[in-house]
């Protein structure tokens, strides 16, 4: 035993005393609420002062205080050997864990005592994938260098886990679960707090066309996200509250005026804010990007303005950029090098070529001598050096197929840029033990080909069944929709419903008031059929000139009707203008109506032949009224 003054008594006194103040200030901290971190390390750095105590036998009285101490903390404590065997554990482990008390006993061994808190299914985290969070459990055990966060049942607990320079694992347990309730209550109320105005802006957002909205006074109050990718030369955060006078005058600086206004912009500026918001005609331009835009511009009843602007770019422009991306493409891959990478065993960067410093923007000097890892994205990041060690391991060879195959990766730029890559790795033994090569190519650029052509074919395919004026389903797509829907009563005995529907007197509302203002009124006759079919089954399709068809799967006779009278209320609500139609000073429309279950031996240019037949009696009746045709029978 060291005598008085002895180096061995100084050590431990020395140790004593660094406990002491170290558990003094742990209790100081949780009396004035800090962070549990900063408890946690506190006790934690108390019980590393005090390990050389437990190491000396003859000083039981110190052991007997430490282990009091332990017993005292107001958070949990657990001890375990290099075998991962329980050497101690206090009595608030106990209480925080009561499911598994019995099990915590001297020697007993962490797997067990984790695999009964699954089989209890006390482990949220853990249901449904016990054996694969368990393997997880046991490879970062003692690996995380902060907390882990941890629900146990309905309480929530912070990990704290250390290794010793012996191999011991100290294990600090925090109970956090009011700090948890909490924070989730306050996420709540702080969502709640938006909810309404990010509902009005995400309602807005989601539509398929720019939407601007300007105040009484012209300014600009909101536009949504289309209207934003279309103008980026204006930050339309810092355009809010400013007039649209104000803004076209940025564009104008900007160059970005649309390309009617080119060489005249003086008199293009004064017309467009002289007509601002005084006719719901829609106009096009140009903007100097390519795209061509439908601008209609309504106001409110309140005086605020409404923009609501729409992408008609032909077909042959998207083809001709997307022409030109894929040539751009084409250039790139036959230029770009491949990057090349040499790492050993353990991870680490021992060599790259330029092109690797291209693709990731490093220098080579930043990347050699770290692990591979930095040049990836998650969640390969996480998993890789998890990779390496399976990989160096007996069944590695058997398991892991990454050597000798290709795989794509996401990886990083330096400048936080994502990345897609595909990687072939080759497996190099040398004189200093296991290396491996990896070839990076950049796939980048064709992901976003792939995107771009099919976001091609997508607007091809729309614009082949779309009618171009009302944006309506058009003819073909109609005869398409309808040989189903017939098709599928057929088989069902389901009935069908159709709606042939013909705006009364149009040619005289042509010839009187122009083609412009027709198709205008086409629009608006279409927005109202549109709105008056009440299911995302129903098909409302330009049947050609200012005919429309009402397609309704599953429809008996009653409820075909009570559609076609909806119909003719929104036209009505709509309050068209028509001043030369005998009919009266409004637009109106006449309807035929078929409903039946689809007979074999018909057809469905049969049954829309008796909608049309319905329809002339409709005329022949007085027109502004809906005739439903006798029952159909096939010919």
């Amino acid at each position: 035993m060291p005598t008085t003054g002895s180096p061995g008594r100084n050590t431990a006194l020395m140790f004593l005393r660094f406990s002491a103040a170290a558990l003094l200030l742990a209790l100081l901290l949780l009396l004035v609420q800090a962070p549990p971190t900063w408890s946690a390390l506190a006790v934690l750095a108390a019980l590393l002062g005090l390990l050389p105590s437990l190491r000396r036998p003859q000083h039981s009285d110190r052991e007997r205080q430490l282990l009091e101490a332990i017993e005292a903390m107001p958070a949990g404590f657990d001890l375990w050997d290099a075998d991962d065997r329980l050497l101690m554990c206090n009595r608030r482990v106990r209480e925080d864990y009561p499911q598994v008390a019995e099990h915590l006993v001297e020697g007993g061994r962490f797997e067990d005592v984790v695999r009964q808190s699954l089989r209890a299914g006390y482990v949220t985290e853990a249901r449904g994938r016990e054996e694969a969070w368990l393997a997880e459990r046991l490879a970062g055990r003692g690996q995380q260098s902060g907390p882990r966060l941890q629900q146990f049942g309905e309480r929530w607990l912070h990990l704290y886990e250390q290794r010793t320079a012996s191999g011991l694992l100290v294990c600090i347990r925090l109970d956090v679960t009011e700090l948890v309730k909490t924070q989730q209550a306050l996420a709540e109320a702080q969502a709640a707090a938006h909810s309404e105005r990010q509902l009005l802006e995400r309602a807005i957002d989601a539509m398929p066309a720019g939407i601007e909205i300007y105040d009484e006074q012209d300014r600009l109050l909101l536009a949504n996200r289309r209207v934003i990718g279309w103008m980026p030369h204006l930050d339309y955060e810092a355009m809010r509250g400013q007039s649209f006078a104000h803004m076209l005058a940025l564009s104008r600086a900007a160059g970005a005026l649309p390309l009617e206004a080119l060489g005249d912009e003086d008199a293009w500026i004064a017309a467009r804010l002289a007509g601002r918001g005084r006719s719901e005609q829609a106009q096009l331009q140009q903007l100097a990007s390519g795209i061509w835009l439908r601008v209609t511009e309504t106001r409110t009843p309140e005086g605020y303005l409404v923009a609501v602007r729409q992408d008609v770019s032909d077909l042959l422009l998207k083809e001709r950029e997307l022409q030109a991306s894929q040539a751009q493409l084409q250039a790139i891959i036959m230029t770009a090098g491949v990057a090349i990478v040499t790492i050993d065993a353990q991870g680490h960067m021992l060599s790259c070529n330029p092109a690797v410093e291209r693709l990731f923007g490093y220098r080579a000097e930043e990347m050699l001598g770290q692990n591979i890892s930095l040049l990836m994205d998650e969640p390969d990041r996480g998993s890789h050096d998890h990779y390496l060690r399976r990989r160096e391991g007996a069944e590695g060879a058997r398991e892991l197929t990454l050597v000798g195959r290709t795989r794509e990766f996401n990886a990083l730029h330096k400048s936080g840029r994502a990345l897609t890559v595909q990687v072939s790795v080759s497996e190099v033994k040398g004189p200093q033990g296991k290396l491996y090569v990896g070839v990076i190519t950049d796939l980048t650029e064709r992901k976003q080909f792939e995107i771009d052509l099919q976001h091609a074919n997508e607007q091809l395919l729309r614009l082949s069944t779309t009618d171009a004026l009302t944006e309506l389903a058009n003819r073909r797509l109609l005869m398409q929709k309808l040989e189903e829907e017939w098709r599928r009563g057929l088989r069902l005995g389901t009935p069908l419903s159709l709606l042939l529907i013909d705006v009364d007197h149009f040619k005289l509302y042509n010839d009187h008031y122009g083609h412009q203002a027709g198709d205008a009124c086409l629009i608006r006759v279409a927005e109202a059929l549109r709105t008056s079919a009440g299911r995302p089954t129903d098909v409302v399709a330009r049947y050609g000139g200012e005919e429309f068809v009402l397609l309704l799967a599953q429809t008996d006779a009653a409820g075909a009707l009570a559609v076609a009278e909806r119909c003719r209320q929104e036209i009505a609500r709509a309050a068209i203008e028509h001043e030369v139609s005998p009919l009266g000073p409004e637009l109106t429309i006449s309807i035929g109506v078929i409903s039946a279950v689809p007979l074999r031996g018909g057809s469905a240019s049969q049954w829309l032949a008796q909608a049309d037949l319905a329809l002339y009696q409709a005329k022949a009746q007085g027109r502004n009224r809906a005739v439903a045709a006798p029952m159909f029978s096939p010919v």
